[in-house]
């Protein structure tokens, strides 16, 4: 018995059937010649799976006769080719559906929300466009959207929260945010409980207003509407809810909520955390004494709230933050890839 590939009607989901005989799969293998690694694999994927089979069957046939005994460690090295083929599969899968959803033509309303919500799409290239465009189509077939408190959903909010999003995006291999699942809209500010820490064993507990939130357990993102709008559409007022938020999802895909996200070399990581660090003092620093800053002083609560706020004033105020913290706007550049400046609406003027 032989794997055989057949593609479906729409070229973005994979049928695994099994036939018998090679002429047909000779006949495939001509046929979609652009399968050949896919069918490689899982030719491979099979032969795997055939040992596998064997070996189990053999032990439940020896049961309560003579026993063959295979050693554990051959066990073992099938069972973990079977996971490392499973994984590859669907990686090879995943990829493939995310290229397909990029080249689809975008929806005509979709870029007409885009355009009147979203100021920052204008000022960007028709190459970064482009890229965003395709983004928010991946984006918008992995995520799920609620809403919260009788709020409606509509193609108008997925959109415009996605365009921003996306805009992290940008210019990097990504893999859209790999621990989100589910987006949660209020209409506007809600009340969530909060537990706060004031001093020895003693705890404060109570409601307190949000405009968004999200966790590194939560698998979920919570975002108010008005303030998604208002974020979308002032390009340098320094606040984006969206920005922040997923800043924090960002901060996630290192396996930790310290305020570095996964960066590519050794090197890159010295540099983040010496610049960081000196950085987060400063604003500390000035928290404590009233002196004013380019920053939300709400960014000197902890490193994770501090990557979040620089995200937001990166987007949205890089001229300002390339005058006052060069470094820390180099170390964001180096890690987004992009350069705010060239497409920024922000006034000359500074804090």
């Amino acid at each position: 018995m032989d794997t055989v590939i057949e593609r479906s009607g729409t070229g973005c989901e994979i049928e695994f059937r099994r036939s018998s005989g090679s002429a047909r799969v000779s006949r495939v293998w001509r046929a979609r010649p652009r399968d050949r690694e896919l069918f490689l694999r899982l030719f491979a994927f099979t032969r795997v799976n055939r040992t596998y089979r064997k070996i189990v069957s053999a032990r439940r046939r020896n049961q309560h006769a003579r026993r063959v005994r295979y050693p554990r460690h051959r066990l073992a090295r099938v069972s973990s080719a079977r996971r490392l083929d499973y994984i590859v599969i669907f990686g090879l899968l995943k990829d493939r559906r995310r290229r397909w959803l990029r080249a689809t033509p975008f929806p005509d309303d979709w870029l007409v929300t885009i355009k009147r919500n979203v100021a920052f799409f204008h000022r960007l290239s028709a190459r970064d466009q482009a890229e965003l465009l395709g983004h928010v189509q991946v984006f918008l077939a992995d995520k799920r959207f609620e809403g919260c408190d009788g709020f409606e959903i509509t193609d108008e909010v997925r959109v415009t929260i996605a365009a921003q999003a996306c805009l992290l995006l940008l210019h990097r291999n990504t893999d859209y945010f790999p621990r989100l699942l589910t987006i949660l809209v209020y209409p506007s500010t809600y009340l969530a409980e909060e537990r706060r820490h004031l001093h020895g064993h003693v705890w404060q507990e109570g409601k307190i207003a949000r405009l968004g939130e999200t966790g590194r357990w939560l698998d979920a993102l919570v975002l108010a509407w008005d303030a998604v709008k208002s974020g979308a559409a002032h390009p340098s007022d320094g606040k984006n809810v969206v920005l922040h938020e997923f800043a924090h999802q960002l901060d996630y895909e290192n396996q930790a909520e310290d305020g570095t996200p996964a960066l590519k070399t050794r090197d890159q990581q010295l540099s983040w955390q010496e610049v960081m660090r000196i950085e987060f003092a400063s604003l500390r620093t000035a928290d404590e004494t009233g002196i004013p800053t380019l920053l939300d002083t709400y960014g000197a609560s902890n490193p994770a709230e501090f990557f979040a706020v620089l995200t937001e004033a990166f987007f949205k105020r890089p001229c300002a933050l390339r005058a006052c913290h060069p470094k820390l706007y180099a170390e964001l550049q180096k890690y987004f890839q992009q350069n705010p400046v060239e497409y920024s609406a922000e006034a000359t003027s500074t804090y």
